[in-house]
């Protein structure tokens, strides 16, 4: 799939870059064109989360940095501010890589001192901190945001200097003006100290971790990562998501109950289509996907039985192409045809990616002792297991 857009400026680029970031996700690869309904569920069960979010420190890295950048110390130079931003973010991946060099979930640790990433850190986490409620103007991105609030600051100074200019009766409007301005809050952040980037590390401080855990209770009433922290439940007792379903089902109220027996009804039959496209792929050399069949192949009928109406129902989804591939492979599984389930995935991948860059059109090109794509769907468990945990093990 190409993605085009017209340039017109800095900020709709980034918006568009934003959207192909999140294609490319780590975690997101996807063969078969499922992500839509995927990533739908994982928004429902762990909301504000994304695959390449690493440590819960980001949601406070981030808001320093952005905070701090339009308080008039870069000026009002916009593309300065910005520049500054990624200055900023690297200095503190480098300031929590010399506090601990073995530290996991630093952005950039790969690359630095002498690279750094293409997509930063406040990109990564911008829609979970928004999503929590820690920036308070959800329609607003990162651009808008410095441009509002550098906007704001040139109106506060016109006020100020007109109010030294006219007498106090011809300025009682501006200074209504001036109070409606100072009422704009654009961030809902625990007090921090102004050398915050000093002796910084990866672990969230207690105010942090009270902070966050209050805010995601609060912002994502309702959701699985909500009851997780209400009722303090420690994930690395679970190695899987569905280990969790088979957990908590009879603990959660019956709609999230529903809603976990959904996605790993949903999960199975794409693992079964995601073993088929591997042992296409590989033709019949894989010897994972060969060891996975034999195991799956016994209970076709019973692992392709998802409501797939329900499904899409449930999650609000309009896509008619992929509901019909999805009840087609259903199909095909349910009545054990495994030819007509190999056809349709290899129909699948040709029409998402056209017959040059359809991997099962060219299958001598692939190592075929690798894996293609991804197995189980964890609906970002993994991701917020690591936050979670974060916010139980505050410094």
């Amino acid at each position: 799939m190409q993605l085009g857009w017209i340039n017109f400026s800095k900020e709709d680029r980034q918006k568009a870059l934003d959207v192909i970031n999140l294609l490319s996700e780590q975690g997101t690869v996807d063969e078969l064109g499922i992500g839509t309904v995927r990533d739908a569920f994982a928004n429902c069960f762990f909301p504000g989360t994304s695959t390449v979010q690493t440590r819960a420190k980001y949601f406070f890295i981030v808001p320093y940095i952005l905070k701090d950048a339009v308080d008039g110390r870069y000026g009002k130079d916009i593309e300065r501010i910005l520049t500054e931003i990624d200055a900023d973010e690297k200095d503190c991946a480098k300031r929590l890589l010399n506090s601990d060099s073995k530290v996991e979930g630093v952005i950039g640790s790969r690359v630095l001192p002498k690279g750094w990433v293409s997509r930063r850190p406040s990109d990564i986490y911008w829609n979970g901190i928004k999503r929590y409620g820690i920036f308070c103007y959800k329609d607003l991105s990162i651009q808008e945001y410095i441009l509002s609030a550098v906007e704001i600051d040139n109106q506060k100074s016109a006020i100020k200097y007109t109010k030294y200019t006219y007498d106090e009766e011809e300025n009682n409007t501006d200074d209504t003006d001036a109070g409606n301005i100072d009422s704009i809050k654009f961030w809902s952040l625990p007090s921090y100290d102004t050398d915050w980037r000093d002796n910084l590390t990866i672990d969230l401080t207690k105010e942090e971790s009270e902070y966050l855990n209050r805010q995601i209770k609060r912002e994502t009433s309702g959701s699985l990562l909500e009851y997780i922290l209400k009722n303090k439940i420690i994930l690395d007792e679970y190695d899987s998501f569905e280990s969790l379903r088979y957990a908590l089902s009879d603990k959660v109220d019956n709609e999230t109950a529903d809603m976990i027996k959904l996605a790993c009804d949903f999960n199975n039959l794409i693992y079964m289509s995601r073993v088929r496209y591997n042992l296409m792929l590989s033709e019949g050399e894989n010897k994972d996907a060969l060891s996975e069949w034999e195991r799956l192949r016994n209970d076709i009928k019973y692992r392709a039985q998802v409501n797939l109406d329900e499904v899409f129902l449930k999650l609000k989804l309009i896509n008619i192409r992929t509901k019909k591939f999805l009840c087609d492979i259903q199909s095909a599984f349910m009545t054990e045809d495994i030819d007509l389930a190999d056809e349709i995935i290899r129909k699948r991948e040709l029409h998402l990616k056209g017959s040059a860059r359809a991997k099962l059109m060219r299958t001598k090109e692939f190592d075929h002792s690798k894996w293609v794509g991804g197995k189980e769907l964890d609906y970002r468990f993994f991701n917020a297991r690591r936050i979670i945990n974060d916010i139980y093990n505050w410094r």
